[in-house]
C-alpha cells in the first residue's frame, strides 16, 4: 500500500472515532505534513471549539496564531494516535481588542487550554 492511502485510511479513521467540526477542506498528501482540516467557521469562538475539539483528539498539540493585515489565522498541529502528523486551521477577523499584542507579519504561539476560553466566548489577549 503506497502512503498517500495509509494517510487516506488514517484521516478516514480518525473522522470516524470522534466527533469533530465541519471542515469546508481535507487535504491528504505525501508531504511532511500530511493532513491539513481547514475549518469551516471564521468567528473566534467557532474557530477555537474547532481547534479545542480536535485538540482532545491528537497526540502534543501545539498552537499558533499569526497575522496577516486584517485577518489572525489559528493553527493546531499535532499526530493522530497512530502518529500521522495533522494541521488543523482557520481564520478570523482581526480584532485589536481580542489580538492587542499581535502586530502584522507575527506568528506567536498559544496555550491549547486557552481554546477552550475562547470557545466559551471568553475572547482574550493573545
Amino acid at each position: 500500500m503506497n502512503r498517500l492511502m495509509i494517510f487516506l485510511d488514517a484521516i478516514r479513521d480518525h473522522l470516524d472515532a470522534h466527533a469533530l467540526p465541519p471542515a469546508c477542506s481535507i487535504e491528504v498528501t505525501t508531504w511532511s505534513t500530511p493532513v491539513s482540516v481547514h475549518l469551516d467557521t471564521d468567528t473566534v469562538t467557532g474557530v477555537a471549539h474547532g481547534l479545542s475539539t480536535w485538540a482532545a483528539t491528537l497526540d502534543a498539540p501545539r498552537v499558533s496564531l499569526w497575522r496577516s493585515g486584517d485577518r489572525v489565522q489559528l493553527e493546531l498541529s499535532g499526530r493522530t494516535p497512530c502518529g500521522i502528523p495533522v494541521t488543523v486551521y482557520g481564520g478570523v477577523p482581526f480584532d485589536p481588542v481580542t489580538f492587542p499584542d499581535l502586530p502584522p507579519r507575527t506568528e506567536q504561539e498559544m496555550p491549547v487550554w486557552l481554546l477552550r476560553d475562547w470557545a466559551r466566548g471568553g475572547e482574550a489577549a493573545a
